[in-house]
């Protein structure tokens, strides 16, 4: 048998649920009674249900307010700047278990703007906006544009972002612009940038509750002003259509727990995707180029970007 390499231990040792529970005593990797008391769905009013799908339909995105998660979602900002306190990007917050419950919980919110049988891609990412070592939320972008609309402007993919902490004008709240206020929305042209300042919308979030969007909505997390409120703590991750082509593969059944090691190829994954952002550590930056799944869409999708 030959003996593991380097990488190899390295790898396991970053797979191991030991050091994550280390850095945040207080969260769990990896406990199987833990997330199965914490995966059932959250229920939603119909009536509610039916006006988040009109918001969505007209201004391609939905707020809504802080819901009972099960547990305390401050801890679990807390876990989160310990993360970043031990040097670790604040991807590494999807090694634990809450963050997977999380979003096992809004399946049926889901499921209302991507139907049933929809996929977790495998594109996801954490903030600690705290005005020095990360000033500001992403800039002004959209997802992956026009190309995740259908023809009736339903999403084939959704982004659902997260706030651990209050997010406030302050500290970096997100913004949009709403889609009926944006002439370049779901059109070829929505590379460009064309925005009226008095359409633009500030969402401030409380901990603990929901912003969704479709992929072709223009937003952005603003500057932070240090140290007024606490740093901005997050997280998000796009979802698809089951009956569309991938976006992004491997596709996630979202009924599934991914294990520790599965989680860490996830988010060396996304060391590689978002590198331009958020420059990695060499020694996580070689790892994730030797164990990561591939990044990028797939060839598939690219070759629709190209299609008029």
């Amino acid at each position: 048998m030959n003996a593991p390499t380097p990488m190899a231990e390295q790898f396991a040792a970053l797979a191991d649920p030991g050091l994550w529970r280390k850095i945040a005593p207080q969260l769990h990797v990896g406990d199987g009674a833990f997330s199965a008391s914490q995966i059932r769905p959250i229920d939603f009013d119909a009536t509610a249900l039916a006006a988040w799908q009109a918001d969505l339909k007209r201004e391609g995105y939905i707020q809504l307010p802080p819901l009972d998660w099960g547990f305390d979602v401050g801890v679990f900002g807390q876990g989160v700047s310990a993360l970043v306190a031990a040097g670790y990007l604040p991807v590494f917050a999807f090694m634990y278990d809450e963050a997977w419950c999380m979003y096992a919980r809004l399946r049926r919110l889901i499921a209302m703007t991507l139907e049933d049988g929809y996929k977790i891609m495998p594109a996801f990412w954490a903030w600690h906006v705290d005005g020095v070592r990360e000033g500001a939320g992403w800039a002004p972008h959209r997802d992956l544009g026009h190309k995740t609309l259908r023809p009736d402007g339903r999403p084939k993919a959704m982004t659902f972002w997260l706030p651990l902490t209050d997010a406030t004008t302050h500290n970096g709240c997100m913004y949009v612009l709403p889609a009926d206020r944006d002439e370049l929305y779901g059109t070829s042209r929505d590379h460009q940038i064309n925005v009226h300042l008095q359409n633009v919308r500030a969402l401030p979030a409380a901990a603990g509750s929901v912003l969704a969007w479709t992929q072709a909505l223009f937003h952005w997390g603003s500057r932070a002003r240090n140290p007024i409120g606490g740093p901005r703590i997050s997280i998000s991750v796009e979802f698809q259509r089951g009956d569309e082509m991938p976006i992004y593969e491997p596709l996630l059944d979202p009924g599934e727990m991914p294990d520790p090691a599965m989680r860490l190829r996830l988010i060396l994954r996304q060391v590689l995707q978002y590198q331009h952002m958020y420059p990695a550590p060499p020694a996580i930056r070689a790892m994730a180029e030797a164990m990561a799944f591939k990044s990028g869409p797939t060839p598939a999708f690219l070759e629709t970007l190209k299609a008029k």
